[in-house]
């Protein structure tokens, strides 16, 4: 409960008011339902219907009551294990991208040497070959 405090000119006398929370019946919601034309709520639906796999859609959908009971209760408890885990300071570790959608030509970026600098471009590529040689975090085994 928030408690405002305002004075009158009168008699500079403080009135204490209190303000009611808002109770809503669906898990996670934390504000009123937008009106149809509102711009986050077009933005948030149609990120949703393009990408229902959209976490920032689902939730701000949820916290704003446009899913139904039950996506919205899978939504909050999908948004406090998440809270709960970045406390926690376990990092939270996202699905890979699919790359069967990409062509192969944006994989690795085509090297052109500039004003036919093949000086560079034989640099570059030398240079290229030594990344394979660092290796930056050993990955542990599940046992």
């Amino acid at each position: 409960m928030k408690k405002t405090s305002t004075q009158t000119k009168d008699d500079k006398k403080t009135v204490s008011r209190t303000r009611e929370k808002k109770v809503y019946s669906l898990a996670g919601q934390k504000f009123d339902v937008p009106e149809e034309r509102e711009p986050l709520r077009i933005f948030y639906e149609s990120l949703s219907k393009q990408i229902p796999s959209s976490e920032m859609a689902e939730f701000w959908l949820m916290e704003h009551g446009m899913l139904s009971p039950e996506r919205a209760r899978k939504a909050h408890e999908k948004k406090q294990r998440k809270q709960k885990q970045l406390r926690s300071g376990t990092p939270i570790k996202s699905p890979p991208p699919s790359t069967s959608s990409r062509p192969d030509s944006s994989k690795k970026p085509q090297l052109v040497p500039k004003n036919g600098d093949v000086k560079a471009k034989k640099r570059i590529m030398e240079d290229s070959d030594d990344d394979d040689d660092f290796v930056l975090s050993h990955k542990r085994r599940k046992t």
